[in-house]
């Protein structure tokens, strides 16, 4: 009989210990997911424009960035201001894969940028909202997560 108890105790840890790493897995997806609309969001209603005069995939000696996307470190200016180290955010559908020298985007906040990305217009806003929600469908997958016993 005490064996039993000992076998139910080991599964409810083993359960709830991989609940909790599930749900950190889901919350860290959600993270991603909702970090890039609110980026779209604050840069296209509340951007200032800027040129594109160099950028980079590497953030730091990480490689944020492939053929398909990513985080880019961006030097852009505003009139005759330069500013390093603008981290801009890509794709942007339905062409726009990384930055090119001499782009328009826009940074927020104005006086001394810290994020960027294209003007979001169009169906953007629709692939934009997708993503959003599916943000929103991984932060319950994390709470559905610790439910596991």
């Amino acid at each position: 009989m005490p064996w039993s108890n000992w076998k139910s105790i080991l599964r409810l840890i083993v359960m709830k210990t991989l609940g909790g790493l599930l749900a950190l897995v889901f919350v860290a997806v959600a993270l991603l997911l909702l970090i890039y609309p609110v980026v779209c969001l604050s840069t296209t209603r509340g951007g200032q424009s800027s040129k594109v005069t160099g950028y980079t995939d590497h953030v730091g000696k990480i490689k944020t960035a492939c053929r398909l996307g990513g985080l880019f470190d961006v030097s852009v200016t505003i009139g005759k201001q330069k500013f390093d180290h603008v981290y801009c955010l890509y794709p942007v559908w339905p062409d726009q894969l990384q930055p090119v020298k001499g782009d328009i985007v826009q940074v927020w906040p104005a006086k001394k940028p810290l994020v960027g990305g294209p003007p979001t217009d169009g169906w953007g806003w629709f692939i934009v909202g997708t993503i959003f929600v599916l943000g929103l469908v991984m932060v319950e997958f994390a709470f559905l997560a610790l439910t596991i016993s």
